[in-house]
């Protein structure tokens, strides 16, 4: 999942369709939030600034360390695979740019 504002990433949050289940949805959220709050902090009490590609693979291994820890859940059988679905189209999308 990539965004480019934060406003697409709340309407993406705010979807309910059948392509990505509230569970993935909430879970990719959460990753976000913290790389997020973990980046601010890390340039506001270290001075250190992480480059964007490095957030965006930190959300990544994240959400699969997420999913794969669950991995024996019902909510969280498919997951793995939609989550590697979106990273592809995703990715192609990325490297467009």
């Amino acid at each position: 999942m990539w965004f480019h504002t934060w406003t697409a990433f709340i309407e993406w949050f705010g979807l309910r369709d059948n392509v990505c289940p509230p569970t993935l949805q909430r879970l990719a959220a959460h990753e976000t939030i913290y790389s997020l709050w973990w980046e601010r902090n890390n340039r506001l009490h270290n001075s250190i600034s992480t480059p964007l590609y490095v957030t965006f693979k930190k959300i990544d291994r994240l959400v699969r360390n997420s999913i794969t820890a669950r991995k024996d859940r019902k909510k969280f059988r498919n997951l793995m695979s939609l989550w590697l679905k979106h990273e592809q189209s995703s990715s192609a999308f990325c490297s467009s740019l």
